[in-house]
């Protein structure tokens, strides 16, 4: 039934690009892509969609392009509840335009969108653009979600790969699972062991060089290596294979790093490799 009306509406279309179907009073809507989804916005548990909006009368644009994603959602968030109710039968790939009054949408979550400096009348048309990229139940999403971060560490490898050859690393690296590193001053003094509590300096830096993160030998970073979240997983777990006053360039993928969603300063991005220049300033002998 929706495969017919959605077939109507291209038929429409193709006669009139202009035309436009009423949905409800103060809503109508043009098909601008059909999607081949088989889960609509009303059956899912994630929706991504992109949107932009502006005035019908001058045209005005008061968003483009803005990004939405959603979980466990109710498609009464929308809007009013004709406008709601069509948009709960949309699927993944449609895209559609909708002319609503601005009442349709009025502090809703697209209503988020209009910029502070407008001002519109609840009879003011707007047209609002919707396209639906994700349209999931959990299970599925979960399943993709696995598949893009596979997808995104195959690429980080890559790149890290890159850099290995072009710094010549390659004879002289060791590597641990997914991490690799380096030993730039080796030293046969005392091993580090996983209780022992340190003094180590590091200077991180993305693969092109460009340091954002440094802790001086003159002014350490004091921890217990047992005990965790006082340094990336990555230098964690490479300070095991240390020995006290050893340097060690370590090459981190991000799930190792600051993983999927960067530093929380921000200056870190998502899913992004790292370097950390590191150094056991000293092994601490606690007295008994």
């Amino acid at each position: 039934m929706r495969f017919l009306g959605f077939f109507i509406l291209i038929l429409l279309a193709a006669c009139n690009s202009s035309e436009y179907t009423h949905v409800s009073k103060g809503i109508s809507k043009k098909l601008l892509v059909f999607g081949e989804g088989d889960k609509s916005v009303g059956e899912a548990s994630y929706l991504d969609i992109n949107f932009s909006t502006k005035t019908v009368s001058k045209g005005e644009a008061l968003k483009e392009k803005s990004h939405l994603f959603l979980s466990d959602f109710d498609a009464s968030m929308f809007g009013s509840k004709a406008l709601s109710s069509d948009i709960s039968k949309l699927v993944g790939g449609d895209s559609i335009e909708y002319i609503v009054r601005y009442s349709a949408i009025k502090n809703s979550i697209l209503d988020q969108f209009i910029n502070e400096g407008v001002i519109l009348t609840d009879t003011q048309k707007v047209s609002l653009n919707i396209g639906c990229n994700l349209v999931m139940s959990k299970d599925d999403y979960m399943a993709f979600r696995e598949t893009q971060v596979r997808k995104g560490l195959a690429i980080e490898m890559e790149l890290i790969e890159e850099y290995i050859l072009r710094e010549g690393l390659t004879s002289r690296l060791t590597r641990k699972g997914d991490l690799c590193y380096v030993k730039t001053l080796e030293n046969t003094s005392e091993k580090v062991l996983s209780s022992d509590d340190l003094a180590i300096a590091y200077t991180c830096s993305f693969l092109n060089g460009a340091v954002f993160d440094r802790i001086t030998a003159e002014e350490p970073l004091y921890l217990n290596l047992s005990s965790p979240n006082q340094v990336i997983i990555g230098i964690q777990s490479i300070l095991k294979e240390m020995n006290e006053g050893e340097t060690c360039r370590i090459i981190i993928p991000s799930y190792l790093g600051f993983g999927e969603d960067g530093s929380s300063d921000g200056t870190v991005p998502p899913h992004t490799p790292i370097l950390a220049d590191v150094k056991v300033v000293e092994i601490i002998k606690i007295q008994p």
